[in-house]
């Protein structure tokens, strides 16, 4: 169950609820960036207050409210005011009552709550704050609150949201103050939102300035194409940096043309990933393979680009290329129904990472394929009992509550002790949909 948001503020719409149904069905893998305005103008967003916790809710349904007073998590009340406190509710993922201090940080700028209406200036730190804020609600699913809160920004190119627009603060200063990942951000809701053209035409105009800054440094000129006397060190860190956003922006264009089933475009996009990170050139080929394993269902080209990921990987040393080529190989024997071979990988990358979830749940997956249900139970079990804190995964969760309901009619009694589990080690966010008490 979704807790409502409280503390309704202006023309916030109410919270994006989503319930998901679903069947018994398994979950596979664990996926372990206009006119200048006058002072007398409105240029603060709109904020609405997302306070609740949905697991201490089901606590007082299920367990009473004896139980439900043990339940403690932070709170916006509870850390520091500052961005101090704010880090701290991100790092433990209470990120309700993270979103709760940003818009008290934001009354303290002279924005946010109460404030709508009344004229305000912009800092850095403040859309910071709003960047932080954005995110969260994003994280949260609550996307249309997020657009909301989105809209007063305008297309993030307003001239109070430069240095410029504030010389006595910023005397010398130039360039947009707005993040960079705001601009992702504001690209990419359009997606969630059911506009996903919508979201690859403002990555297309954010990609056009990037290439556009990239090409100026790289022709010995300012980013914005003025004359400038910029030492050599500091221009190849100007270009290291603009490659990197020109590869964030293609890697967000192919996660789009991949949710708008453009698989062709989507796996051109991905490979283009791999020239501005080349470092990550094993992971981006893992990525192709399983679409064409999992998305477009042809098995020959998943082999091929996995074998290119094991031709990539023999040159590097570690757990982390071994585990990889083991992964692809698991999911390539799922992708032909062969549960027994998938299983075995699985297995072999428990005994040289033992804390591996992705493994370890979709191993259990096999065991229930393989009709093996008491087996496929106990892995599950074993991996949430030895370390709670870190392998209470959603997706792990309800693959074991679905294999509570096919095991016995006492499935309640145990989806409620799974419930306890959660609420002494897990956050404000935690989806409760994957227990299945609702």
């Amino acid at each position: 169950m979704l807790v409502s948001p409280t503390v309704p503020l202006s023309r916030a719409s109410c919270a994006n609820r989503q319930n998901r149904k679903g069947g018994r069905r398994l979950q596979c893998g664990l996926d372990a960036e206009g006119a200048a305005r006058s002072e007398d103008s409105d240029c603060s967003s709109e904020l609405r207050g997302f306070r609740g916790d949905a697991v201490k809710d089901l606590m007082l349904r299920f367990l009473g409210e004896k139980a439900a007073a043990k339940r403690q998590v932070l709170t916006a009340s509870s850390v520091e005011q500052s961005f101090v406190g704010l880090k701290q509710l991100i790092s433990c993922k209470n990120w309700r009552a993270a979103v709760d201090l940003c818009g008290r940080l934001l009354t303290a700028h002279g924005q946010g709550y109460g404030k709508s209406g009344l004229p305000t200036s912009h800092t850095a730190d403040s859309l910071q704050l709003w960047f932080v804020r954005l995110a969260l609600l994003v994280k949260l699913g609550l996307f249309q609150n997020a657009e909301m809160e989105f809209e007063p920004f305008g297309n993030l190119d307003q001239p109070d949201l430069y240095y410029e627009y504030y010389p006595h603060v910023y005397p010398g200063r130039r360039g947009s103050m707005v993040p960079f990942s705001m601009r992702i951000l504001h690209a990419e809701l359009q997606q969630y939102l059911g506009n996903p053209q919508e979201s690859l035409d403002r990555l297309h105009r954010v990609k056009a300035v990037c290439s556009k800054i990239l090409a100026n440094l790289e022709q010995g000129l300012a980013e914005d194409g003025t004359t400038s006397s910029i030492a050599q060190e500091n221009r190849q860190a100007s270009v290291q940096l603009w490659r990197s956003r020109l590869g964030r922006v293609t890697c967000s264009m192919a996660n789009c043309l991949l949710l708008m089933k453009d698989y062709v475009l989507a796996v051109d996009a991905y490979r283009a990933v791999v020239q501005f990170h080349p470092e990550q050139e094993p992971q981006v080929l893992s990525c192709i393979g399983r679409i064409f394993l999992q998305q477009i269902g042809d098995i020959k080209a998943a082999e091929k680009y996995f074998q290119d990921v094991e031709k990539v990987t023999q040159k590097l040393d570690g757990l982390q290329g071994k585990t990889m080529v083991l992964m692809n190989r698991s999911f390539l024997h799922l992708g032909q129904n062969n549960f027994a071979e998938a299983h075995r990988f699985f297995t072999e990358i428990l005994r040289v990472d033992p804390s591996n979830a992705v493994a370890n749940n979709n191993a259990a997956v096999c065991l229930l394929y393989l009709g093996r249900l008491k087996d496929s139970l106990r892995q599950l079990e074993a991996m949430a009992q030895r370390d709670p804190r870190q392998h209470l995964h959603e997706s792990v969760l309800f693959n074991l509550t679905t294999m509570y309901e096919l095991e016995s009619s006492r499935s309640l009694q145990k989806k409620q002790a799974l419930l306890e589990a959660v609420a002494s080690t897990e956050s404000d966010c935690y989806n409760t949909h994957c227990l299945k008490l609702a």
